[in-house]
């Protein structure tokens, strides 16, 4: 499908969405008052009861995930390292937490990335959160909309990616460890995916699916991305044939504890970000520089503009989140946009919808919580 045809078609449907720890136990926490917003402009949307400051009992860095039930656009979802699980519906505009209460919820504590899948027809979504530090770090699922979860393997882990065909196929990589597992029963069972020797070097990477828009070949093709800081310059690598085999792609590697992929649609337009922003149209075999010389940590967009911005795991640091845009379909006209002083950091991660009238992006930006913003 074209470009701008399924752009047009997710207007129709009214909705766009991209993909893209508590300390036992708080009260479910009332919703903070709406705020004031307006078109281009941020909004602080941090539940007010949300400890960002001391660290807590898992060595807090905040919040690095943020995601949108795929059935559910209006419903997004936040983990607060050592604060659990909290959720939206409306977009983002104000948040209920945490709601992880059930049995074993303290599985979504630590500190730690989630996901979120589809669930089956008419119920809840399905939940992944993989921990790295706190007292029950490893890989936990839910499969009742994050109110109760299961550990399914110990470790630490970076944040899972779920293939978006199969909601029980997920992928992740260890912390500080050349490791890939890979599991196709929602994480009953596991598998180690081997690594090129080129990949080894024992930092962290990141993992992501590439929608080909085929289920046979997004379930096999994924690209890998080394920590540039804890990997050195093992870059950028891509897989066909679910890990058999590994080609690198681009000397490109992840900023420190999170990186961001965006990729609009399946006619193989994917972005990434690096030293700048990097454009590929083949599904992440070539990539070119599109984006200026600023460092990025993850890419977004909607279907007018693409965006960058950067962050990195730094507790007590203070960075310019270097917020920059473009026209879709970037190849030119980036420039930087205004943040607030009080964003003090940029996003780890960061979702877009469509809540009818406007496209609405919500990120996740490690101690400086959760920012909204309307594209005007």
């Amino acid at each position: 499908m074209k470009l701008r045809a399924w752009f047009e078609l997710t207007r129709i449907l009214g909705a766009f969405v991209l993909v893209v720890a508590i300390t036992p136990y708080f009260a479910l926490g009332a919703a903070a008052s709406a705020p004031d917003q307006i078109r281009g402009g941020w909004v602080n949307v941090t539940p007010g009861n949300v400890d960002l400051v001391n660290k807590l009992g898992c060595d807090s860095f905040g919040t690095t995930t943020i995601q949108v039930d795929p059935a559910r656009l209006s419903n997004l979802y936040a983990q607060f390292h050592c604060q659990g699980v909290w959720k939206s519906e409306d977009y983002g505009l104000t948040w209920v937490g945490p709601i992880n209460v059930g049995r074993g919820g303290h599985g979504a504590s630590g500190a730690g990335g989630l996901i979120v899948a589809r669930g089956p027809d008419g119920a809840p979504p399905i939940m992944y959160s993989a921990t790295i530090r706190g007292r029950d770090s490893g890989f936990w699922a839910s499969t009742d909309g994050g109110v109760s979860w299961g550990l399914h393997r110990p470790g630490g882990f970076t944040p899972p990616v779920v293939n978006p065909y199969d909601s029980q196929h997920v992928l992740m990589t260890g912390h500080h460890a050349d490791l890939v597992a890979q599991t196709l029963d929602g994480g009953k069972s596991w598998s180690r995916i081997p690594l090129h020797d080129g990949m080894k070097s024992g930092g962290t990477a990141f993992i992501f699916f590439v929608n080909t828009g085929n289920p046979d070949t997004t379930r096999r093709t994924w690209l890998w991305s080394a920590d540039a800081l804890s990997h050195g310059n093992i870059g950028t690598w891509r897989t066909e044939d679910a890990g058999q085999t590994w080609a690198r792609v681009d000397s490109t590697g992840a900023g420190h504890g999170s990186m961001q992929l965006y990729q609009p649609d399946t006619s193989g337009l994917m972005f990434m970000p690096g030293r700048g922003v990097f454009r590929s149209t083949d599904y992440g075999r070539n990539w070119a520089q599109v984006g200026g010389n600023e460092n990025q940590a993850i890419v977004f967009g909607t279907p007018s503009r693409v965006y960058g911005m950067y962050a990195w795991a730094c507790r007590d640091c203070k960075l310019d989140p270097i917020l920059r845009s473009a026209p879709t379909p970037g190849l030119n006209g980036w420039a930087r946009i205004a943040t607030p002083e009080e964003m003090t950091i940029g996003a780890a991660q960061a979702v877009t919808v469509f809540d009818g009238k406007h496209y609405v992006i919500v990120t996740a930006n490690w101690h400086a919580g959760l920012w909204r913003y309307i594209e005007p």
